[in-house]
């Protein structure tokens, strides 16, 4: 049981174990797995430690500046759509933002109209009373009473929920037909009918005049770039974003889910609660929410709230134009949101139990799906259960915005649509989404939308921490309490011990393998293509600067600068440096012979003359500063503070990289200081490249001199980089524990997400 509890020892599908140099799936019986791993290529120049052979040799663009939606490319394998079709994540997030204020125009719209159309989908009919209910007070417009009860047989859907879905999925299916789409009210009645079109014409308010009409039938493969609306789609691809490089670049559609749940929160919505309905669309790749969006077409600022009881026409007029939408995510951060009081996503202290009763942390709770579990947690850590909302979405927003600390769901309820959009966005915040039990959920299923494991969800990372312990706690308790039961039914095995017995296989095995005992103890991190992105293509840089020195430009393209790369890290070690010592210094007299052919191209295919000495020597200075400012770099999201978390709570970190001597100075500029590392280790200076074992002893001795390390044996550390043989394949030589590839793919041996690392090494060094 333990075991299943500790999101870094082991998930609900597999655990991981040793194996030779990487960690394999590992069997019931402890065994390794017999199977053929992934191919993953070697490590072999500085474009692939810091950007990717591949990604960068095939990509057409980023997704943004050249405005390309999609694209041919090779396929990284999955399913949903043929090899070859790829979506631009940013363009993808645009078109759904406009569909999100063209959804919250139609919802709106339906409401002006006087008429719901309320059905129960439980009797697929019109909901009888309930609706006649519903009328008498449907000008209840805030949220501050909740006052009324739900009837727990009725789960309402509206014309709202119906016919904004149905725009929403036949403008995906004109943007890219071959993209997977999981939508609430398609996925719970698949046979039903999308309808062809919709004019919105008998929608008051001109809202067929602002509602952009899409083909019904959209050409085979058609997939085009999409033209933004709203100015939040404008500034989503306006290039200000920090996107993380890995989505500028065209994605394969079969590696890419979006979620859509219309109209969130249908029962408070019906029952008048217009503050809490929301629209939510998702964005996920490889399995993870990147994009969140959440849309709420009746909002009132805190300076603009309304008097509960006060129901004339002027509010009608107001919440006619008021609405906001809530949107980001990966490396991007959340607009649209003010935030009171917000923490940092790994505060520096955490109040005790004794504490927690004078500053009570505020918790917003599901109103019908609730169980006595939850009251137990609440009364455990003495929470405050100030919002009791049916409504997802809402949760994540009190979130957001600071008005609650945590929202607990301890058993099954919502749905991948309901969490996708607000686990993007809070954990873009630094705060934390995972199942009862402290783990992931995977969105790379579309066929698994239930959570069936329950929902917890916190805006920081200490917090979450005791809100699982807590829930884990209250449910052997309740487990315990039901096995002393002889009247219990169904059997105590099979009821209230969940989710500690759950087979739930939408959760995410977790990414590190089996933790020694004690748990892990210290974290060595490779910089390029890890810690550190090129936000530009590196060849792109290299030509651009060939352009801004005045060069032919038949001396340097895409094509020739990759190819001058290569050679160049195909070549033997620059003569005077020690044998498989590639940086010496500043490293310089690896980079100048490279730099030459890159500028100068093939001369033999031109018959341009060489290039003068000084232009070489400019160009490699040029290069030079390029490289040693922050803003040439991307940071990988949450690093910073997720490393430094691990430091505060007694684990090791040291960066183990193949770089010149001002490596130290580089990561200080972009946000690594002596609070986020305890040592720097970089191949130029102990002249000792990855792979070889020297590099990563260096590091651990240094640890121990720090006495940040306190062990004598390697197993109890954990190595991450992007080379499976310069940091997977040498960390694995050098002894260590763990040997993560620093990968996006959903296969076992990688990690692509520093908090998630985070969680599972503090939670293997925490007894439950």
């Amino acid at each position: 049981t333990n075991l299943m509890l500790a999101r870094a020892a082991v998930g609900t599908r597999s655990g991981f174990a040793r194996c030779g140099r990487r960690c394999r799936s590992a069997r019931a019986d402890g065994k390794p797995r017999r199977f053929r791993a992934a191919v993953v290529s070697a490590s072999t120049s500085f474009s692939d430690d810091i950007r990717g052979f591949d990604r960068t040799a095939t990509s057409s663009g980023s997704g943004v500046g050249d405005r390309t939606a999609t694209s041919g490319g090779p396929s990284r394998g999955g399913s949903g759509a043929p090899a070859g079709v790829t979506v631009s994540v940013p363009h993808l997030t645009a078109l759904l933002l406009d569909l999100n204020a063209e959804g919250r125009r139609i919802i709106r719209g339906v409401v002006d109209r006087g008429d719901l159309g309320l059905v129960n989908k439980n009797d697929v009919g019109v909901v009888g009373d309930f609706s006649r209910d519903v009328k008498k007070r449907e000008n209840t417009r805030t949220t501050s009473s909740f006052l009324y009860e739900y009837d727990p047989e009725i789960d309402a859907q509206t014309e709202a929920d119906r016919r904004v879905e149905a725009h929403v999925l036949r403008a995906l299916r004109a943007f890219c037909p071959e993209l997977t789409v999981v939508a609430e009210e398609s996925y719970e009645n698949p046979d039903a009918a999308i309808p062809e079109s919709d004019d919105f014409a008998d929608l008051p308010n001109d809202v067929a005049a602002s509602v952009a009409p899409f083909p019904a039938s959209p050409k085979k493969g058609h997939a085009g770039a999409h033209a933004p609306v709203t100015n939040e789609a404008k500034e989503a691809l306006a290039g200000g974003l920090d996107w993380p490089p890995h989505l500028l670049e065209p994605v394969d559609a079969s590696r890419v889910t979006v979620f859509v749940d219309p109209l969130d929160g249908t029962n408070e919505f019906a029952a008048g609660a217009r503050e809490c309905v929301t629209c939510l669309m998702g964005v996920a790749v490889d399995g993870s929410p990147v994009v969140g969006i959440i849309g709420q077409p009746f909002f009132c600022s805190r300076d603009e709230s309304l008097d509960a009881n006060d129901a004339n026409e002027a509010n009608d007029a107001f919440f006619q134009r008021a609405g906001r939408v809530v949107w980001g995510g990966r490396g991007i951060g959340v607009m649209g949101v003010e935030t009171e009081a917000m923490t940092e996503s790994f505060p520096d202290s955490f109040p005790s139990v004794e504490g927690l009763n004078k500053n009570r942390m505020v918790c917003a709770v599901n109103r019908a799906t609730r169980d006595v579990r939850v009251d137990k947690a609440i009364a455990r850590l003495n929470l405050d259960a100030r919002f009791k909302v049916s409504a997802t979405g809402f949760h994540f927003l009190t979130l957001l915005e600071g008005k609650a600390d945590c929202a607990l769901l301890l058993r099954e309820g919502t749905k991948k649509w309901d969490s996708c959009p607000g686990e993007a966005l809070l954990r873009a915040r630094g705060g934390c989404v995972t199942d009862a039990a402290g783990r992931l959920y995977d969105y790379g299923d579309k066929e698994m939308a239930l959570n069936l494991s329950g929902l917890i969800s916190s805006r920081d990372a200490r917090t979450h921490a005791r809100l699982v312990d807590a829930a884990v706690a209250v449910a052997r308790e309740t487990a315990a309490e039901e096995d002393r039961d002889p009247r219990s039914t169904p059997p105590p095995s099979r009821s209230l011990h969940f989710p500690l017995n759950a087979r739930d296989l939408s959760v995410r095995p977790p990414v590190l393998p089996p933790a020694p005992a004690g748990g892990w103890q210290a974290l060595t991190v490779d910089v390029g293509g890890c810690l550190l992105t090129p936000k530009e293509r590196v060849v792109e840089t290299y030509v651009r600067l060939a352009r801004s020195l005045g060069l032919d430009a038949r001396r340097a393209n895409e094509d020739s600068v990759m190819r001058a790369i290569r050679d160049g890290f195909s070549k033997p070690i620059p003569p005077g440096n020690p044998p498989g010592v590639r940086y010496v210094g500043d490293g310089k007299a690896f980079w100048r012979p490279l730099v030459r052919q890159a500028m100068q191209g093939d001369i033999e295919v031109t018959k341009l003359p060489p290039l003068d000495d000084e232009i070489v020597e400019n160009a490699l200075d040029a290069l030079y500063a390029h490289y040693e400012k922050p803003s040439s770099w991307h940071v990988a999201p949450r690093s910073i503070e997720s490393l430094r978390f691990l430091r505060e709570n007694g684990v090791a970190v040291a960066v183990v990289s193949n770089w010149d001597t001002r490596l130290p100075s580089l990561l200080r500029t972009c946000g690594f200081d002596e609070t986020v590392l305890d040592t720097v280790v970089c191949s130029a200076e102990v002249l000792a490249d990855k792979p070889d074992r020297g590099i990563f002893d260096v590091a651990l001795n240094r640890l121990r001199l720090k006495n940040a390390f306190h062990d004598d044996s390697p197993s109890r550390v954990v190595h991450v980089g992007d080379s499976s043989v310069n940091d997977v394949d040498g960390a694995a030589r050098a002894g260590f524990g763990g040997a993560m590839l620093w990968n996006s793919a959903p296969r076992n041996g990688c990690v692509f997400d520093f908090q998630e690392l985070a969680m599972e090494i503090l939670a293997s060094r925490r007894a439950r």
